[in-house]
């Protein structure tokens, strides 16, 4: 799993984290609504999510 690492922290690219559909997590930063939110995404689905783990 994961562990104790913050969604801010794995944008680095220190992890490669898989999702339930084969394809990599990945991170990034979106700008909206004045407000700097980190999303992950699957690579494969392009599905995604608040939490890399909601995609695990």
């Amino acid at each position: 799993m994961a562990g104790n690492v913050s969604k801010n922290a794995r944008r680095a690219g220190a992890q490669v984290l898989t999702s339930r559909w084969g394809g990599q997590i990945k991170m990034k930063s979106v700008f909206e609504n004045g407000r700097l939110r980190h999303v992950a995404y699957c690579e494969k689905s392009g599905n995604t999510a608040r939490k890399a783990k909601d995609l695990m």
